[in-house]
Parts: C-alpha cells; structure tokens; sequence
C-alpha cells in the first residue's frame, strides 16, 4: 500500500498589535486564514502583557501599526518573512524625515496618559476609525512607553541592509488618517513595494481582512 504524501510545510503565524489595541483585533483576518493555531502577542495595554511567545516551527510574522515597527526592531528568531499592515519604519519625524509625526504631539499624548489615560486611548481610536471603546481599563506606564518607541526609534537603517531582515511586504492604506500616504513612502520608497488599498484607513485587518489575509497568505506560500 502507498503511504499517504507527505503534508506540505505550513509555517507558522505571529501578530502584533498596535497601539490602544488588544490581540483580539487580529480575529477578522484569523477567521479569513482559518488559523486560529496563530500565537498572538499582547503588548499589555489593557491587561497582562505576553510579549515572549513563538510558534513552534518557522514562521511568518505579522504587525500592525507599532506592531510593524516593533517587528522591524526585533527580528523574531526562525521569522521567514513578514507583512506590516499599517506600517512604518519611523514614526516620529527627525530632521530627514519631515513625514513623521512632531515629537511634539506624541508628548502631549504621554502627558495626558498620567490623568485620564482610557480617555487618551479611546481618543485615537476614534481618530484611527473605530468608535467602540477600549477593551478595560488602559495601563497608563505601558502605553507611555510604547509611545516613546513611536517618538524615538528608527527601523531605516535595516530597511538599507538586505541581509537584516527576512522578505516585507508592506499594505497601506490610501486614506489611513494616523500613517499618512507621505510616511509611508518616505520610509519604504525605493526600498520595498508596496501594496495600496484605495479607500483604506488606519484598520485595515478590521475593515479590509481578505485583503490582509491575501497578503499574509501569499507570503506563506513564498516562504522558503
């Protein structure tokens, strides 16, 4: 009797969330995928963070937002491609990069953090297109410190480096109201292509999962 072929390789999955968000945000795209086998990071922001788990065989890694940045930071070990969803390289402006967001800005959001932090997060999600309020109650010190990473680092120079990162693809939204068109080309033009949505905003694995889960899926099946 001929045994059975072997199972094609499936690689594993990795999100990580924005900010002002939890894990659950990436269950549209799961549900698309059929994944629910995915592990999820959580950066804490409304609860204990989980921040140290893998998938137990390679993978790819997915990021939204601060999530796409906090990837292009921390190259996961065994990480076989990602996809930024939302994306950026740097996100606070600095003197050749006159597309961030002032410094300025991203400071008033951590001073406001100390005296009404649920208000502060439930402010940029309605901003970013989402009027549902946060999940529980914000934790002001990890959400202020996640902002200074927004304010302060800098992915670009690995973006320059082909032997620093695995393959990126980067999908970005026409109308996204927080990574303006202008941020995104500034950090990923002449570096990586990337792929617009017309009329996506800034939550693209909640309004556009298929597209998402087109994209994570076709990084899937080039992974080596």
């Amino acid at each position: 009797m001929a045994l059975p072929p072997e199972p094609a390789f499936r690689p594993g999955l990795l999100f990580v969330h924005g900010w002002g968000f939890t894990p659950d945000f990436w269950q549209p795209v799961q549900d698309r995928l059929g994944r629910q086998d995915a592990v999820r990071l959580d950066f804490g922001f409304f609860g204990p963070a989980c921040m140290e788990a893998r998938p137990a065989r390679p993978y790819v890694a997915v990021g939204h937002s601060l999530g796409a940045l906090w990837l292009l930071l921390h190259r996961p070990a065994a990480c076989l491609g990602m996809v930024l969803i939302n994306g950026f390289a740097r996100f606070g402006a600095a003197a050749d990069y006159r597309q961030g967001v002032p410094a300025r800005v991203i400071d008033r959001m951590v001073q406001g953090l100390d005296h009404n932090a649920d208000g502060v997060v439930a402010t940029f999600r309605d901003r970013a297109g989402i009027g549902t309020p946060p999940p529980g109650a914000a934790d002001p010190g990890r959400l202020a410190r996640a902002l200074a990473i927004l304010r302060d680092a800098d992915a670009r120079p690995l973006l320059a480096s082909p032997d620093a990162l695995p393959p990126v693809a980067v999908l970005a939204g026409r109308v996204d109201p927080i990574v303006s068109p202008a941020m995104t080309d500034a950090c990923f033009h002449d570096r990586l292509a990337v792929d617009w949505i017309a009329d996506g905003g800034h939550l693209l694995p909640l309004t556009h999962p298929d597209a998402c889960a087109a994209a994570i899926t076709h990084m899937m099946d080039a992974a080596p």
